[in-house]
């Protein structure tokens, strides 16, 4: 760092003042998205939604993020406007998020139990009147202006939550909304009342129609708003990355409180929802119910962000970045901390790229799409599916089994505890067991985590399983990521880095939810889990049976590759963002990929061959 660094002394302790910046604005930033996004899914099936409606809304959000990322990096390189852009993207996530947490359907109708009844039948009731205010009542409230608040009309029957008084064999975990039908209701006609639906673990009865109206506008809502905030974190990484230049390890590290801020807020998340009074007036109020005011989320979650936009008010932007090129910023930052022999491996299967005039998208996808790293990347993806089915539904499966938010809280803790612990021993495992390896680790760990969540009665036997979760995907991110750009020709590094980062975040999470939410809506989460042990299982025998049997038959390897072409490797900074970081500037980083590279083409036999022949001998490792 530059000796004219301004520092700032903190309990007798010197901190550089840019470094201290971003350790703030990551705390917040995270602790943002941590209290709120993790529930999101749980969220939506109380306002009644099924399965695949919840995990199209949170499936969308990785891929408008890599959708809408050429635009914003043109956007930025145009207008050179780095901390207006950044700015602008938080305020977009604030107003947004509010908007969300503003939209509900209606809730006509409660569900009674008359109070003398002899048999179990239920009746349909007008529900109380709702008052509405959103995120603005809760503050409202909590300031003690407006109005006083005005309790529900009281009912002569006993308000119930139907799915409460459904038998245990007849329920299928992860299926919901549950139908309203007159063998449950005695009073209920679908001409008079049109259809109705009532989330588990709520007392409210939803028009259906009501319902898919909601969700189409949360639909646009979630677009716009991840459309808009997407190049936030691109933008405050440029500006980390620039800061650490000097000593690039260094980002990892600052954004470690990224990682705690997301697992604290998500506890205290938990602990406020399991404590707080439920509504401060609930259209069909009752004690014996799971229901939780999520309001309480969103307005933790925006505040957050607030405190973050002001952190970042005191970034300093020198010669703005393009945020799409951001991501590929830190490949070579821990490339010491990669085995010599382990990267001579990987490098004796460099791929060869053939010639094209193409795209250089056109010439990544030939030169990786095709014999072991096809495969490879097939692992890479699924594993990124089952990431996306994870944090869109495991809250959702365990909220059947009785899990609270308590239990969600200390999930998220052990999670990122885990994955903060794997950011630092990672590398020692890859240099261990090597590439593929890892990866066969994580495809087994994911099978039998899987296997073993969709067996779970007990909610809290899931906290091992998280552990497991979080050494899993920061050690396979940082192994798959880092071998990629070993193989990838050296002319196609920067594409096949972000081919690698849409697979495993964009495609694999984003439809991970999606994909995985339709298939709950029809069978439940508990067979859903098991069909994705059975899908890995497969993707492990494919990559096993082809890496042994063939021994990599039919790859070409390239002869060209220079010590200096490996400066790095990427990593996965905490929240699984890859980065790309290069010796020099950023900009420097952003522009070689636009540099014709004059080894582009195919490359003969390699004459030194001779000298890797006891690495290629071991292509398992």
């Amino acid at each position: 760092m530059e000796s004219s660094e301004r520092l700032v002394r903190i309990f007798g302790r010197e901190y550089a003042r840019e470094a201290l910046v971003s350790r703030l604005f990551y705390l917040c930033f995270f602790a943002s998205y941590g209290s709120l996004f993790p529930l999101l899914g749980i969220y939506f099936k109380q306002l009644g939604m099924n399965a695949s409606q919840a995990g199209f809304l949170l499936g969308a959000r990785p891929l408008v993020e890599f959708a809408s990322s050429p635009f914003w990096g043109s956007f930025a390189d145009r207008f050179r406007k780095g901390k207006l852009l950044l700015m602008f993207s938080l305020a977009s996530f604030i107003i947004f998020t509010l908007a969300i947490g503003f939209v509900q359907p209606l809730t006509p109708y409660c569900v009674t139990k008359p109070v003398n009844a002899t048999s179990e039948c239920f009746y349909l009731e007008q529900a109380g009147q709702v008052v509405h205010g959103g995120a603005l009542g809760y503050l409202k409230e909590a300031a003690g202006i407006g109005r006083k608040k005005r309790q529900a009309p009281q009912l002569i029957d006993t308000i119930i939550d139907l799915s409460s008084y459904e038998k245990e064999e007849d329920m299928v975990p992860g299926l919901a909304p549950e139908l309203i039908t007159k063998d449950k209701v005695c009073n209920y006609d679908e001409a008079i009342y049109g259809v109705l639906i009532s989330p588990p673990h709520s007392t409210r009865v939803y028009r259906k129609p009501a319902v898919e109206q909601v969700f189409l506008l949360l639909l646009l809502l979630t677009i716009l708003g991840e459309f808009f905030s997407s190049p936030a974190i691109a933008l405050a990484d440029s500006v980390t990355l620039t800061c650490v230049s000097d000593e690039p390890k260094k980002f990892g590290q600052i954004r470690l409180l990224g990682s705690m801020g997301w697992g604290l807020a998500m506890f205290i998340m938990g602990i406020g929802l399991d404590y707080s009074e439920t509504f401060r007036n609930h259209p069909c109020p009752t004690k014996n119910t799971t229901e939780k005011n999520y309001t309480l989320c969103f307005v933790t979650c925006s505040l957050f962000m607030l405190a973050a936009m002001l952190v970042a008010t005191q970034f300093r932007f020198g010669q703005e970045q393009r945020p799409d090129e951001v991501g590929c910023a830190v490949i070579d930052a821990r490339i010491d901390e990669l085995a010599p022999a382990v990267a001579e491996k990987a490098r004796t299967r460099q791929l060869q790229s053939e010639h094209s005039e193409g795209s250089l998208w056109l010439a990544t996808i030939k030169a990786l799409l095709r014999g072991h790293a096809a495969l490879y990347l097939l692992a890479l993806t699924t594993v990124g599916f089952g990431a996306g089915i994870i944090f869109g539904f495991l809250f959702w499966h365990l909220q059947d089994f009785g899990g609270s938010p308590i239990l969600f809280g200390v999930a998220s803790v052990v999670n990122h505890g885990s994955e903060i612990a794997a950011y630092f021993l990672c590398f020692q495992f890859i240099n261990k067991f090597g590439h593929m390896k890892i990866m066969y680790f994580s495809l087994v760990a994911n099978i039998f985590r899987f296997l073993i969540i969709s067996l779970l009665t007990n909610p809290w036997m899931v906290l091992p399983l998280q552990a497991v979760q979080g050494v899993t995907l920061a050690t396979c991110w940082a192994s798959a990521s880092s071998y990629i750009s070993l193989i990838a020709p050296p002319q196609l590094k920067s594409s096949a880095q972000t081919l690698c980062m849409l697979l495993f975040h964009g495609i694999g999470k984003g439809f991970g939810s999606i994909v995985g939410g339709f298939i709950i809506a029809s069978v439940g989460t508990r067979m859903t889990l098991q069909i994705y042990s059975v899908i890995a299982l497969i993707v492990l025998a494919l990559n096993l049976g082809f890496n042994r049997l063939f021994k990599y038959d039919g790859v070409k390897y390239s002869q060209n590759f220079e010590e200096d072409e490996l400066s790095g490797t990427l990593m996965s900074a905490p929240q699984g963002i890859p980065m790309r970081h290069g010796e020099g500037k950023l900009t420097d980083a952003f522009n070689q990929t636009s540099v014709a590279n004059a080894n582009y083409g195919a490359i003969g036999p390699d004459p030194t061959q001779e000298a890797y022949d006891r690495y290629v001998s071991a292509p398992c490792g």
